[in-house]
């Protein structure tokens, strides 16, 4: 009998520990760490095995979670994304060569690297510069325009691996806001909820969560069929909106959709020139 009873709780202390670490690895509730692609191209593999099935190829600086922070057989880090084909989660293997960790804590405040982000505001820019300095740093614009007593400056370039507009707006000949707009054209709209995605990790960069993270529905018509929330964005039924804040810039990313059209917008604001768009 008192061996049975010693048996019991062996088997009892097993299990607990069994269920302690299944929940600590599970990758919802444990810190997340990220890894992001600098190969151009990289494969993800159903199998730690270059002969495995390829189930994704992703494009340089994708952003992946890794499932477990141990290289799998020494070369091979196993990884879960959403696919930017079809707006699916997956898992997979990618070669550790081919990816760089972010891990740590949050070194940005722009889309841009090799920085030091904690004081650039935008880009290569401080808060409150004029024309001329914005023009020495970024060239040539594709776009000038004014409006509102604003003018608009813009480039085309590509950011976060996607076609991008960049606008500088300036008040009285100084920088007071700025904008990233995507214009990827994609061909599942629930794709588009995969950008925005990457476009908020690359924001965070790995672990500084936004203080604001919403999906807001407008109109709850598609809300229980997760394969039509694309097509609820583009019909403004549904969007995603989050912020950041830090000592000198607001930042708010958003996904939403107008006229039947897909927008990711992410504006930076520098709250000392609040008061002089507004005056």
């Amino acid at each position: 009998m008192k061996n049975n009873l010693t048996a019991n709780k062996v088997i009892m202390c097993l299990f607990m520990a069994i269920l302690f670490f299944s929940f600590f690895s599970n990758p919802v509730l444990s810190q997340e760490k990220r890894v992001r692609v600098i190969a151009e191209k990289a494969n993800i593999h159903l199998r730690p095995d270059k002969r495995s099935l390829v189930i994704e190829t992703v494009d340089k600086g994708t952003i992946l979670t890794l499932r477990q922070t141990r290289r799998v057989k020494k070369l091979w880090d196993y990884v879960y994304f959403t696919s930017e084909k079809t707006g699916i989660s997956k898992s997979g293997y990618i070669l550790d060569s081919l990816v760089e960790k972010l891990f740590g804590g949050i070194k940005a405040v722009t889309l841009d690297e090799g920085k030091d982000k904690s004081i650039l505001h935008f880009r290569q820019a401080f808060w409150g510069v004029n024309k001329e300095h914005v023009l020495k740093l970024e060239g040539k614009p594709s776009s000038q325009e004014f409006m509102d007593g604003l003018e608009i400056v813009g480039y085309q370039q590509k950011v976060a691996g996607m076609k991008c507009k960049i606008e500088y707006i300036f008040k009285e000949d100084k920088l007071i806001r700025a904008k990233y707009v995507f214009l990827e054209q994609r061909k599942y709209d629930n794709q588009y909820i995969a950008d925005y995605k990457i476009v908020k990790d690359f924001i965070t960069k790995n672990s500084e969560l936004p203080s604001v993270d919403n999906i807001n529905w407008l109109n709850s018509l598609y809300k229980e069929d997760y394969s039509k929330w694309g097509l609820a964005i583009s019909l403004g039924h549904l969007e995603y909106v989050s912020l950041w804040s830090t000592p000198e810039t607001d930042i708010m990313l958003k996904l939403y959709g107008e006229n039947n059209k897909i927008l990711i917008e992410v504006e930076y604001s520098g709250i000392k020139f609040k008061d002089v768009e507004n005056g």
